[in-house]
């Protein structure tokens, strides 16, 4: 045998010491960089109108319900996604034209450190309505429609006490939409008689200011006639002093015809005062008329505005009833498709169990039937199976896993139940029918309960 130097185990001892070390320093790195490594939140979901698909919605990732991360425009199925790290809260938006805004809250920063490499899935749907929507209440969407918490375990969820407190009086009945619309109407009908009461009295102040200026220039007139007759009769008299040292007979003949003149005058100044009269009571008769006529067409087009409100009223009131049966008919379709799903899932579970019942008694019958005991020569005894069972229950499906051991053979059986009610059962990693794998479990079951 060889005998090695004192150098050269030395120099071993110290290369395989300095090889342990950087090994275990690599370890712990990649230990401590696993142990380290925070997990997200993925956040998938889908927005809808009406109970189709609706794209182009806009949503908004705010970091602490203020700090803007992340805006997205839903695709043409109407999905999105994104992940949100653990560690703060978030604040998502969704809005649409036309449509309410809406908005939902997520806490992450309450998940325990020791839960905080792990990676949920949060799947939800956002349904739209217009802003002019009568049956639900709007006022509402002003706080979050729904808050996601951790639920102390592997998974994220609604807070099921604030969804039942918003969701308690947000649907409006028809009584207390008849309700709104009246006092809607009676408001409108309110503001309308006040306006128009308004203009009436601005219209009959205008009247009156016209009937005051007529009434004052008819009065100026008067004045200026009677100034005019002074002034004649200053005139005349101015005249007549000239005239005093005239002769008689020419004295007589010009008091004749200032007479005459006087008498003229009078008659043009009563047809001038007979004419104004005429035409003052004409127009006093044009506006009273005038006055009869706008009062007709303001209760014609009152009566007319009162028809169309009431025949846009009942229309409203139809189109509610209409409404109101139709979201009536879609929660009965939906309690229809829940029960279908819950039916299903019933059948499924009944024929499992026939299944295994019906193995277990063909089994049974088989035994029963051999009436000789096999010749024993030439046998060779065989251990017997081992039977180990796993469950794994996930969000979406529950994985149920079967190892059997029977001397060297191992074999593993793998059935996986998602939560819609698809079934789908391997052996080995290899597909195979359900009855087939309830059969040869139910097989090893009785062996194993034996």
């Amino acid at each position: 045998m060889p005998v090695l130097s004192t150098k050269i185990i030395d120099k071993y001892r110290v290369s395989s010491l300095r090889s342990v070390l950087l090994c275990l320093l690599f370890s712990l790195f990649i230990n401590t960089a696993f142990a380290q490594a925070p997990g997200m939140l993925e956040f998938e979901g889908k927005t809808t109108k009406d109970g189709k698909t609706l794209s182009g919605a806009t949503v908004t990732v705010y970091r602490n319900g203020t700090i803007e991360q992340e805006k997205i425009k839903t695709g043409k199925n109407g999905k999105f996604s994104f992940s949100l790290v653990f560690g703060v809260d978030y604040k998502i938006a969704f809005s649409y034209p036309g449509c309410v805004d809406m908005h939902l809250m997520v806490y992450t920063s309450k998940l325990p450190k020791e839960k905080n490499n792990i990676f949920p899935l949060y799947v939800t749907e956002v349904p739209f309505f217009e802003t002019t929507n009568q049956n639900v209440r709007i006022s509402k969407y002003k706080n979050p429609f729904t808050k996601v918490i951790y639920d102390g375990k592997k998974a994220f969820m609604d807070d099921e006490a604030y969804l039942a407190q918003f969701m308690k009086d947000l649907l409006i009945d028809q009584e207390e939409v008849n309700r709104l619309l009246a006092e809607k109407a009676a408001k409108e009908k309110a503001e309308k008689d006040k306006l128009l009461a308004a203009e009436k009295a601005k219209k009959d102040a205008e009247e009156k200011a016209k009937l005051e200026a007529l009434a004052k220039a008819a009065y100026e007139a008067r004045l200026a006639a009677e100034e005019k007759e002074r002034a004649a009769e200053l005139a005349r008299l101015k005249e007549a002093a000239n005239n005093k040292e005239k002769p008689v007979d020419e004295t007589m003949e010009t008091e004749a015809i200032r007479l005459q003149r006087e008498k003229e005058a009078k008659n043009l100044m009563a047809k001038k005062n007979k004419e104004i009269k005429t035409n003052y009571e004409n127009d006093l008769l044009k506006m009273v008329a005038e006055n009869e006529r706008i009062a007709k067409q303001k209760a014609y087009s009152k009566q007319k505005q009162e028809a169309r409100t009431n025949t846009v009223i009942t229309q409203m009131r139809r189109e509610a009833d209409v409404k109101a049966k139709t979201d009536e008919l879609r929660e009965e379709q939906k309690r229809k498709q829940k029960q279908l799903l819950a039916n299903q899932l019933q059948k499924n579970s009944e024929m499992r169990k026939l299944v295994e019942a019906a193995a277990f008694a063909e089994r049974s019958v088989r035994i029963s039937k051999q009436k000789t005991l096999p010749d024993v020569k030439g046998y060779v005894q065989k251990d017997p199976p081992n039977f180990a069972v796993t469950i794994d229950d996930g969000i979406i499906k529950t994985t149920r896993t079967t190892t059997v051991t029977q001397g060297k053979k191992l074999d593993t059986y793998r059935k996986e139940t998602y939560f819609w009610g698809t079934v789908y059962c391997y052996k080995n990693n290899i597909e195979i029918d359900e009855l087939v794998y309830n059969k040869e479990i139910a097989f090893f079951s009785a062996y194993q309960n034996k």
